[in-house]
């Protein structure tokens, strides 16, 4: 197989395993059935050969460079756990985030207050948000989106194959993307920190945020309990050692 004009780092790989981007789903299309690798005999989940991943993430980065002006690029979730990997993504790159309901019209219709015309768009999932791909293949501009192996790629361009139904995989997705393109354009590291800033990408559900809020509070006031408890040492009551 031809290597990939950047490597792949062993930070990324694990970065992507760790997330199940590689986990795809018990159903496979004719399409995407050239990206897979296996299928886990226990519960028939197809793998997703990462190395062509890969390839796929590197040539999304190409597209989106190639693209004079960032904020022409649209990238749209309708997901909930989605949103936030969206928003992140526009932060460091400079994209435009669409995220929620996507308003028909918004690429066609002129008489809509705020219509865009995008140059690229990008999308988290074909399925989910198939009115966005719709329409944007009215306009004929390039498409890409994160596919799982039963998503059905109609009027997608560059179809990355990834896990697209895990909050995790979806972060680490943009994530990765979004650096490939930072290094394309000679800003950032492919993977320095990667560990800590991928965390940015997550969604956390209000009730686990609230659940770790309170836990913090309960650390921080049983440190101060153990630290009230603890009584200073009187140094006169210490017996020095027997010789």
């Amino acid at each position: 197989m031809k290597q990939p004009v950047i490597p792949i780092a062993d930070e990324i790989v694990n970065a992507l395993i760790g997330c199940s981007c590689h986990l795809g789903g018990t159903n496979c299309t004719n399409y995407l059935r050239k990206y897979i690798f296996g299928q886990r005999p226990d519960d028939k989940i197809h793998v997703i050969d990462i190395p062509k991943m890969w390839k796929k993430l590197i040539l999304a980065a190409r597209m989106f460079v190639a693209v004079e002006n960032p904020k022409n690029v649209i990238v749209v979730s309708n997901k909930n756990f989605g949103r936030r990997a969206v928003l992140k993504f526009c932060e460091t790159t400079g994209a435009t985030p669409i995220t929620g309901r996507f308003i028909p019209g918004s690429f066609t219709n002129q008489e809509i207050k705020g219509v865009r015309e995008p140059r690229l768009v990008l999308v988290s999932d074909p399925f989910a948000d198939k009115q966005t791909v719709a329409e944007n293949s009215y306009i004929n501009t390039p498409c890409i989106a994160f596919t799982n192996t039963d998503n059905e790629i109609s009027f997608v361009d560059v179809a990355i194959p990834m896990n697209n139904r895990s909050p995790l995989a979806i972060g680490a997705g943009f994530f990765i993307l979004s650096r490939l393109i930072g290094y394309m354009q000679g800003k950032i590291s492919l993977i320095e920190d990667i560990n800590n800033q991928i965390e940015l990408f997550f969604y956390r559900d209000p009730v686990e945020l609230e659940m770790l809020v309170e836990e913090n509070k309960n650390e921080e006031s049983a440190g101060v309990k153990m630290q009230d408890d603890i009584s200073p040492v009187d140094d006169e009551s210490v017996t020095p050692a027997a010789l």
